[in-house]
């Protein structure tokens, strides 16, 4: 089977020949490259970086182009520009204007945010006015792309970005300075977050009708951020309306968590959510692949399986076989699982270490009966 039917055959709740193995290499490839990536145009479908994908039989699935494209109206604005070391982001409205900075940091070769787009109350009602003012146009030819770059090695997974409380924790505003708008301005905030998610549902009601099969959406979570109590009063219920919704359409989704997990695993599968992507076990995660199936549930698909300190030399080989395999041994008792890279191969990751997962999940993932 090739990684494509593999990963198919996990969302359709069937067992395929052995684990699928899908890995995010763009951030290791444009370090590797040494090529500043563009924050607002990422090529994560770059030929050298499938060939990379094939070189090492990982499969493909982050950077699948749109399938939309957003406008605003009423003379809303959004402007986004990369000038220098800087990625400046604006709207203009007629009630205001709003701008974010972020600065290339060549050492984490990350774009950091030394401004945030939303910085008083004055802001968010600007931000506000200008999301009630968004608007989608379908672009579903674009997935004919999509599937001649993913070929036989992969599936792209369709991005519907953020969720409302999430837009503001992992970018508008910032983790602090969400907090204390939800216990300072709670009306404005939560007025934000309702709005936000109507035009969010919007757009998966808009890619429910195209072509692809698998969704994800990514709040960046981790439960010491948006910890359980806040993800049940301000996201629970539009999670579920996003699973509802392509569900119903016969598609199947993600979310992608990319930190700590302890109590949100669980509220995710009561969501409906097909598949907790980036799940990223201990030590740099916060509890280990066991725990992580039990909080998950029998339904629900864990995709991960990396601490990143394992994938960098200062681990010796032996230690990362053991943690490799120690996810892979989820497979013995439910093939509700994808290898992958937790999140994403770090920087500084040898090579070898990449192909060797390939023969880890061909020798520790395969399923006896097929």
């Amino acid at each position: 089977m090739t990684e494509r039917e593999r990963l198919l055959c996990v969302l359709q709740g069937k067992t395929p020949d052995q684990v699928p193995w899908f890995g995010d290499l763009s951030h290791w490839y444009q370090a590797e490259a040494g090529i500043p990536w563009n924050l607002y145009q990422p090529d994560n479908a770059a030929p050298e970086l499938l060939a990379l994908h094939r070189e090492v039989k990982a499969g493909w699935y982050i950077g699948a182009p749109g399938l939309h494209e957003e406008h605003y109206s009423d003379g809303v604005e959004r402007e986004r520009a990369l000038q220098d070391d800087r990625a400046v982001e604006q709207f203009h409205t007629p009630i205001g204007s709003l701008q974010m900075i972020r600065r290339w940091n060549q050492t984490s070769y990350s774009w950091d945010i030394v401004k945030h787009l939303v910085e008083t109350p004055q802001d968010l009602e600007i931000l506000t006015y200008a999301q009630e003012r968004k608007y989608y146009v379908p672009r579903f030819d674009n997935w004919a792309q999509a599937e001649k770059l993913a070929g036989d090695i992969g599936l792209g997974f369709c991005n519907l970005a953020y969720t409302g409380l999430g837009s503001l924790i992992s970018y508008y505003m910032g983790v602090a300075p969400t907090i204390y708008a939800l216990a300072d301005e709670p009306e404005r905030t939560e007025r934000y977050i309702r709005i936000y998610n109507e035009k969010h549902l919007e757009l998966v009601r808009l890619y429910s009708q195209s072509p692809a099969p698998h969704m994800i959406f990514t709040d960046n979570l981790s439960s010491d951020v948006q910890s359980p109590s806040l993800f049940r009063q301000y996201s629970l219920e539009h999670y579920r309306n996003i699973a509802d919704c392509l569900h119903a359409a016969g598609k199947t989704v993600s979310a992608h968590i990319d930190g700590r997990m302890g109590g949100l695993l669980g509220l995710l599968a009561d969501a409906g959510i097909d598949v907790a992507d980036a799940c990223t076990p201990a030590p740099s995660g916060d509890i280990g692949p066991a725990e992580i199936r039990r909080q998950a549930g029998p339904r629900m698909i864990v995709m991960g399986g990396v601490s990143p300190s394992k994938w960098l030399p200062e681990t010796p080989e032996k230690e990362f076989i053991e943690h490799v395999r120690s996810w892979l041994d989820l497979s013995r008792t439910s093939s509700r699982v994808i290898q992958s890279a937790g999140d994403q191969v770090p920087p500084g990751t040898k090579l070898q270490r990449i192909r060797l997962m390939a023969d880890l999940v061909a020798f520790f993932g395969r399923y006896p009966d097929n």
